[in-house]
């Protein structure tokens, strides 16, 4: 008897603890969701206004607080600097792990972080990634007025064109490098705050041309369809006829090519603070994919060029980025900093 009601206690004791715990992890969920209630999201975007990082980040942001559970308020808050690293470094050391504020600090920061480049205070494997809107695409635009109407006609021209570039850590900066190093008449001006002024400089015959995601000119598209420039490289097959990016590099710099464009697989994530309570950041990654998933913030999204194809969760983006740190040899670190260090 003594033996049977020992057993009864034990299953007893067994089931009020699966139900303890299933009562804790309900209301961990309730606290989740009532958190939001009556206080405001901060979204840093680590670009100047008018840009594409800019217009990108208010579309999600103006979006992703309708599927946020107490629909918070919205601010959004410009810090530009050092090609989103200002933005990236900020959110790690000033902004409370709450998940009252979050960032997009742009495209090509995480690398930084990856090759821990001096100045950079955050760890990319540990923020809270909470989702990306997809994989974009880079091209090189020229002037059309230049006379250059390809990549051949720009390898083989006379006269060096000026590039305009964000910070001389993006890929603005670094593919058009890259390529010049390996002879093409080029000439990398570095230290526009955002695209809007790159292309502004690209109108007005400050500059030749420029290297940037094809979103950039979401606000712009006047300065293609009057050919006011034209493609003449791609870094994926998406306009037939135009050569790969890595097709005109030589082998040597596949694998440094490879670290510089991933940024192109990442797209414009949103990420918040490291310590962030699992939770939360279950909050905001579902809020993230639901919004994704909604007509009215996709047909803004197609207003602007942005992408809405397949959009990357947060689960997806932690993953990238661990595995691109792994694959970061000294090797690559060290001919990446070749490239992105003093001249």
């Amino acid at each position: 008897m003594g033996s049977y009601l020992s057993r009864r206690r034990l299953l007893s004791g067994i089931g009020s603890a699966a139900l303890a715990s299933g009562f804790a992890a309900a209301s961990r969920a309730a606290a989740a969701d009532d958190f939001y209630q009556g206080k405001t999201l901060t979204v840093i975007v680590g670009f100047a206004p008018g840009g594409g990082v800019d217009t990108t980040t208010r579309v999600v942001a103006r979006h992703l607080v309708r599927f946020i559970p107490g629909r918070p308020g919205l601010i959004v808050q410009n810090m530009e600097g050092a090609g989103g690293l200002v933005a990236a470094n900020h959110l790690e050391r000033r902004v409370a792990p709450d998940g009252l504020t979050l960032a997009v600090p742009g495209r090509s920061w995480f690398v930084e972080g990856i090759v821990k480049s001096p100045g950079v205070t955050f760890d990319p494997t540990r923020l809270a990634w909470i989702g990306s809107p997809g994989a974009i695409n880079s091209m090189m635009y020229v002037r059309a007025s230049t006379g250059i109407a390809s990549f051949d006609a720009l390898r083989s021209s006379p006269k060096t064109l000026t590039f305009g570039a964000l910070g001389s850590t993006t890929t603005t900066a670094i593919v058009p490098t890259m390529l010049a190093a390996n002879g093409v008449p080029i000439k990398v001006i570095a230290g526009y705050g955002s695209t809007a002024r790159v292309l502004f400089a690209l109108e007005q015959g400050e500059i030749d041309g420029v290297f940037t995601v094809e979103d950039s000119f979401a606000r712009r598209q006047d300065l293609i369809a009057n050919k006011v420039v034209i493609p003449i490289l791609q870094n994926k097959p998406t306009l037939p006829g135009l050569p790969l990016v890595r097709e005109v590099l030589p082998k040597r710099d596949e694998a440094v090519l490879g670290l510089v464009l991933a940024q192109e697989n990442v797209g414009l994530p949103l990420v918040g603070p490291s310590g962030l309570p699992p939770e939360r950041v279950e909050v905001l990654r579902n809020a993230f994919m639901a919004m994704c998933d909604d007509a009215d913030y996709q047909a803004e999204a197609r207003r602007v060029d942005q992408p809405i194809v397949a959009p990357l969760s947060g689960a997806q983006l932690a993953a990238m980025i661990a595995e691109l740190a792994v694959a970061a040899t000294p090797e690559i670190v060290a001919g990446y900093r070749r490239l992105t260090g003093p001249k």
